[in-house]
């Protein structure tokens, strides 16, 4: 309806419903996919990335960053203006973790990787409305 043409695919983590359709919407597309893992939903990407790569996408490269504990491996996409999180950063929330472990992970990574960009970064989520680092960094109910 927009007259978009869909040229890149970026898979934040290999969860089932991050993944399903990956292969036919690759295929129909006839999209490049990218992701952390080599086969997420067991469909093989065709690149690999992992923290501090750049991703070019369009006109725009971003840089990817590690985000793991809500899954095992699990990256963010940074640029400039804008990061997507997948399921590690929610509006007032964050992405389940399998255990204490994993959940200090994901916090920390957040911290480390998303609350030293600027504050009005918007974030682009897995699920639910979007925000920004300002807003999540000073209101989060997990970091705060």
């Amino acid at each position: 309806a927009h007259g978009l043409d869909l040229k890149t695919i970026f898979i934040t983590h290999d969860h089932y419903d991050h993944v399903a359709g990956l292969e036919e919407a690759a295929k129909y597309f006839g999209a490049r996919t990218i992701a952390a893992t080599e086969a997420p939903g067991g469909f093989s990407v065709d690149r690999v990335v992992e923290h501090g790569d750049e991703v070019k996408v369009g006109r725009h490269t971003g840089r990817v960053v590690d985000t793991s504990g809500h899954t095992p491996v699990g990256v963010s996409l940074i640029f400039p203006g804008a990061v997507f999180t997948g399921d590690a950063l929610f509006s007032g929330s964050v992405g389940g973790t399998s255990g204490p472990e994993e959940y200090d992970q994901q916090l920390e990574l957040i911290r480390k990787n998303l609350f030293t960009l600027p504050p009005d970064y918007e974030i682009h989520v897995g699920h639910g409305p979007s925000s920004t680092i300002g807003i999540e960094s000073k209101y989060n109910p997990f970091f705060v």
